[in-house]
């Protein structure tokens, strides 16, 4: 970094034009301020922000400091940012985004736990081809479809919709229960991270249709990451399969791995 891109704290007891006294960081005392002004309404929803060259003078920053600022913004889903374009007002309020870190099953599972499953109904059907290929049963075999929402623990909004399939069979489920459906639901809720010996994993980009958007209270066509896991017993028995959806703006999925033979921190 040269020296006139490295970001110089303000003399002690002086506060920059614009800027709250603040020992946080110059570019998160600027991303507050505009965040404010954002909340306030003086750059509605749509319109623009000044430039950097404009944040630069008005508060006296250096282009470095100004982009970490409007970084920050962006990371918050307050504005977008292009290149020759500059920088779009999407939102006056911070946007919920949720980052999943999985480095083992253990870490996979706890998206589960991490979140409540709303039931919706559930439905009997003869599995067609693409059923029967993610459940490794034949075409017309009796399954069992859960279709349901979740919702993020003390959040309202919808976090993704969820089907989880099964064969309509009580093999590998918990006991107790008179109907498949409730002790799916019982193993979704409660045992499954007891029960998993292995899970396969595919992402993949989708659009909503006018259906699942409604569900998910956003947009038809808006862009969403389909999940398709296979939850596998110790045995290497098919317990489930849950495929869901999640609105891309809303959602990220981050996976960590870390060589074994490498000592960190040393």
């Amino acid at each position: 970094m040269s020296e006139e891109e490295t970001p110089r704290e303000p003399p002690t007891g002086a506060a920059r034009r614009g800027l709250r006294s603040s020992r946080k960081p110059r570019y998160l005392q600027v991303a507050d301020e505009l965040r404010d002004e954002l909340k306030r309404g003086d750059h509605p929803v749509g319109g623009m922000l000044p430039t950097e060259a404009q944040l630069c003078e008005r508060f006296a920053i250096s282009r470095y400091t100004a982009r970490e600022a409007l970084r920050t913004l962006e990371e918050m889903g307050l504005v977008a940012r292009r290149r020759g374009s500059g920088t779009q007002v999407r939102s006056a309020e911070p946007q919920v985004r949720y980052n999943q870190y999985v480095r083992s099953i253990d870490d996979l599972l706890q998206y589960t736990q991490a979140t409540r499953f709303q039931l919706r109904h559930s439905d009997r059907l003869e599995a067609d081809a693409t059923i029967a290929g993610w459940l490794d049963v034949r075409a017309g075999t009796e399954c069992v479809l859960l279709h349901g929402i979740r919702y993020q623990r003390r959040m309202l909004k919808p976090f993704c919709i969820t089907d989880v399939y099964r064969r309509a069979t009580m093999q590998g489920l918990p006991p107790g229960f008179a109907r498949v459906e409730d002790a799916m639901r019982a193993l979704i809720e409660g045992e499954l991270f007891a029960r998993v010996g292995l899970v396969e994993q595919i992402l993949s980009a989708v659009a909503l249709d006018a259906e699942q958007a409604r569900e998910l209270e956003v947009e038809p066509g808006t862009p969403a990451l389909r999940t398709l896991r296979r939850y596998f017993d110790p045995k290497n028995r098919i317990l489930l399969v849950a495929v869901t959806l999640h609105p891309g703006d809303v959602f990220s999925y981050v996976t960590r791995y870390e060589r074994s033979d490498v000592m960190r921190g040393v």
